[in-house]
């Protein structure tokens, strides 16, 4: 993208931060047309599942489409003829690759698979300006009084992103590409992995200091923990909490503990900056860039007000590799009430995708948090597993379930699951913990058809 392009996407989407919602509408609207014209047009995939839907059609006469679908039919659905998914996935099989751009051009983000299925998502050009834009429209203005603008100087900017490493996940591999592509990134730009044992995180964010703080929300609440004891002596400006759901009590906690702004990011890899807290506490849903459709199991609206089975989402912004009512897997709930804020963009929230944390005792007797998006990658990093749900059945077991990928075989994979997980939970001084099998594969959840992957059957 030109840089006048670039400027003038970036001075619209500011601009809409005080639209009506009028005006907001009129540009979703506009988006969508053009979105749709250009799906049905240049996606040979699109072109055909909508073959029977007249043009000018309203959206909700679009058949929906998902993660398994647009896996399946890949190189029908990118626009762009040079990106075929066997090129793709060697690329994203290829770890000294996390941060490039695909053919030099595209970002490239992978999914851990939670609805049962890794996807490959390639952006565009457009689409990497709007995850950024979107989400500073919201936060830049929280960060001008006096005392954030201060400890942005102190702590020169550095920013922290706990996330998980070791693939091509939006959150690291973004960060490692703004790290290759800018001066400013690779000073200021550091990742820290939730796996580490609590007490080295935080040592090496003490070390650090990180003016802007983001990542896992589970994470976060245990950081929080530490500063309140003291072993943890940090100031950031800014923490967002993101990938995970989290409790206003959570976020308040957070306040009070780091003295900051808090703002809640809702997000997928596959449309990241989807909603934004305000200084209200209020998830907003950034209708002009993507249209957010809350729906039932049958694909049906659900009333504002009542949590939905699904969402369905359309990007606005990525014509490389459309995404057109799309379910997404997350429940939400829109709301009709104006946010005291005075922003006209709508009110949502987020339910489920959040694993438990699991306490544990060391061998020393300390209880130590064993975060869930951690100890599920330790598993899903073994060759030849496909998908994997870990339990805590007694105080000192884990059962897994798991399946593997077509010829590799169950017992050698459940050899290696099990030597890595019990050496997981030793770099946290953890030793009498027993890991069995479980008699059953992976099961989804009734409700949301979704693969949760950590959990307690104990009240921890």
């Amino acid at each position: 993208m030109k840089p006048i392009e670039r400027g003038k996407v970036t001075l619209d989407a500011w601009r809409a931060r005080g639209a009506t919602r009028a005006e907001i509408e009129a540009r979703q609207r506009r988006r969508l047309a053009e979105m749709l014209s250009f799906a049905r047009r240049q996606s040979r995939f699109y072109k055909q599942h909508y073959a029977d839907v007249p043009e000018g059609s309203d959206l909700t006469q679009y058949p929906p489409v998902t993660k398994s679908m647009l896996m399946e039919h890949f190189d029908d659905v990118v626009t762009d003829t040079a990106i075929t998914k066997a090129e793709i996935d060697a690329f994203v099989a290829d770890e000294t690759k996390i941060g490039e751009r695909y053919l030099g051009m595209y970002p490239v983000w992978t999914t851990s698979g939670t609805t049962g299925e890794p996807g490959i998502f390639v952006q565009d050009e457009t689409a990497w300006t709007i995850s950024d834009v979107l989400g500073d429209r919201w936060i830049v203005p929280a960060m001008v009084g006096i005392s954030p603008l201060s400890k942005l100087v102190t702590q020169n900017l550095r920013i922290a992103l706990i996330a998980v490493s070791g693939g091509h996940f939006a959150g690291a591999a973004g960060l490692e590409m703004m790290r290759r592509e800018s001066i400013y990134g690779e000073r200021r730009l550091r990742l820290f992995s939730p796996k580490s044992p609590i007490d080295d995180l935080i040592s090496a964010l003490n070390q650090y200091q990180p003016a802007i703080l983001e990542g896992y929300s589970t994470v976060f609440v245990e950081l929080a923990r530490g500063q309140q004891d003291g072993r943890l002596d940090i100031s950031p400006a800014l923490v967002l909490p993101t990938a995970e759901p989290i409790s206003e009590t959570q976020k308040q906690r957070l306040r009070d503990s780091f003295d900051c702004v808090v703002r809640e990011l809702y997000g997928a890899t596959e449309f990241v900056p989807i909603a934004v807290e305000c200084e209200h506490g209020n998830l907003h849903a950034n209708i002009d860039w993507v249209v957010v459709e809350p729906v039932d199991e049958n694909y049906q609206p659900v009333e504002r007000g009542t949590p939905s089975d699904t969402v369905l989402i359309t990007s606005l912004s990525n014509r490389v590799q459309p995404l057109v009512r799309y379910d997404l897997g997350d429940s939400i709930t829109m709301y009709e009430e104006r946010c005291p804020c005075g922003s006209a963009f709508p009110i949502m929230e987020v339910g489920g995708r959040q694993g438990d944390v699991l306490q544990f005792e060391t061998d020393e007797g300390e209880a130590v948090p064993i975060f869930p998006l951690a100890l599920s990658s330790v598993v899903e990093e073994v060759p030849g597993v496909h998908r994997i749900q870990i339990i805590r059945t007694a105080p000192t077991t884990l059962q897994v379930r798991f399946d593997v990928t077509p010829g590799a075989t169950e017992e050698k994979v459940w050899k290696h699951i099990e030597r890595e997980l019990q050496s997981f939970l030793r770099t946290h001084g953890i030793s009498r913990v027993t890991v069995e099998t479980a008699s059953e594969p992976p099961q989804r959840e009734k409700r949301s058809e979704k693969f949760r992957h950590v959990w307690s059957e104990l009240e921890e």
